[in-house]
């Protein structure tokens, strides 16, 4: 049985062997462009949601040292975080998730007290309830996360209310409200 000779043989196979190189390397980056167009902002969105949890938290544990400073400090305004334990009347939130008194390149928010008597966009809408010792914590974007339009500044009122100052609601900013059942 004789060989069939190959379908590309001399001049032509030496001529047009080394041209798929180029396209093969088209192909690649074309498909490199195209998943990372479509996987960066879904990775975007995903930093943004968590790096807002960390504010969250903060804010939560703060207002848990205020009710223990408040049974100990009955009728006393709130004047700076100091008086709850940190290290300044303002801190700064990292990415890593620590908290501290001053900015550095992984800050991510930075929370301070207010104590808004009328609704504005820096207190999310809030007024401080009580005009003696109310308060809002307001969690500042700073930095890499001020590009989270939608759910912007955080604010906890002194009385647990919730707000935020971006265009997205409460609700899908904080979470649902947990739902307290009642036994009957």
């Amino acid at each position: 049985m004789a060989q069939r000779p190959p379908i590309f043989h001399g001049r032509f196979r030496r001529r047009f062997a080394g041209e798929s190189a180029p396209l093969t390397l088209l192909i690649l980056f074309l498909l490199a462009g195209i998943l990372t167009a479509t996987l960066l902002p879904a990775y975007r969105d995903y930093t943004i949601r968590e790096h807002s949890k960390l504010a969250k938290n903060v804010l939560m544990e703060a207002s848990l040292h205020y009710g223990e400073w408040q049974a100990l400090h009955p009728a006393v305004r709130l004047l700076t975080l100091e008086s709850l334990g940190y290290e300044t009347p303002a801190v700064y939130v990292s990415s890593d998730g620590n908290v501290g008194g001053s900015a550095n390149i992984n800050s991510i928010y930075r929370i301070s007290l207010s104590y808004p008597t009328e609704p504005s966009a820096q207190s999310c809408g809030l007024v401080a309830d009580d005009a003696q010792t109310g308060f809002i914590l307001v969690a500042e974007p700073i930095q890499t996360q001020r590009i989270d339009i939608q759910c912007a500044r955080l604010c906890l009122s002194s009385s647990g209310q919730k707000g935020v100052s971006g265009s997205a609601s409460v609700e899908k900013c904080w979470g649902p409200a947990p739902k307290v059942h009642r036994r009957p």
